[in-house]
């Protein structure tokens, strides 16, 4: 009797075991069909994505075409001839412009780089022109006048800007000399330092021309800087007896 017991246990036993696998084996494959509906989810949506794309290229190409202009031989020769008449006028107003700019000499070096500036541009608007247009001719007559007028325009912003460079290195000397000889007592080499800034500086205000637009400036700082000069040079003088 305890043996029939045992067997039905055991077949009882036996019987989950094979559920149990059963119902594994039903989630498993429950997984693979979920993960391929996802992967074809994944494909079906890559899919569209490329097809709205190559679509916008499409409705872009479209709308590009739409905005395709043909234009006939004739109609770009009228086209580069207004081109070149709004052109050489632009370059004679400019030229007019640059020469109003300088027309009262001496000027500061900023107003020489502004007429520098719209000389060049009017050349380069001739040089531009092209051949086959009525004005063509014009523009070079012009462009040969320009081009003196902007060598000889270069010549005064040169002498314009060397005299400026001068005046801002002798401040800066000056600066350094009087900074040198704050705080005094000083060693003998400050002092003779500090004299050779100061004669550096006056070397370069002497060699401005007057007619330099920064000459008045240069002239006002050359009395003071003599004036430093003198007494560096004669505290060296003290420092030289007492040694």
């Amino acid at each position: 009797m305890e043996q029939d017991k045992l067997l039905s246990e055991l077949e009882k036993s036996l019987d989950s075991e094979e559920l149990l696998h059963q119902i594994k084996t039903e989630q498993e494959e429950e997984q693979v069909s979920e993960e391929k509906i996802f992967s074809q989810k994944g494909l079906i949506i890559l899919l569209i994505s490329i097809l709205m794309v190559e679509v916008g290229i499409v409705i872009y190409a479209l709308q590009a075409s739409q905005n395709i202009v043909i234009v006939s031989p004739e109609e770009k020769t009228i086209l580069a001839q207004q081109q070149a008449e709004k052109d050489i006028k632009e370059a004679k107003r400019l030229s007019v412009e640059s020469k109003r700019t300088i027309k009262y000499p001496p000027l500061p070096l900023a107003t020489w780089e502004e007429a520098e500036t719209e000389l060049l541009e009017s050349i380069k608007l001739l040089e531009e022109i092209p051949k086959g247009t009525t004005v063509k001719k014009e523009a070079d007559q012009l462009l040969q006048t320009y081009r003196q007028d902007y060598q000889n325009l270069r010549k005064q912003l040169i002498f314009e800007k060397t005299a400026t460079s001068k005046l801002v290195t002798a401040k800066k000397l000056a600066i350094e000399a009087s900074v040198i000889v704050q705080n005094p007592p000083h060693p003998l080499e400050v002092w003779q330092e500090a004299q050779a800034k100061w004669q550096e500086a006056i070397n370069l205000l002497q060699e401005i021309p007057q007619d330099a637009f920064v000459a008045p400036e240069a002239v006002e700082k050359l009395d003071f800087y003599r004036i430093n000069y003198r007494a560096v040079t004669g505290r060296l003088e003290r420092l030289g007896n007492r040694e």
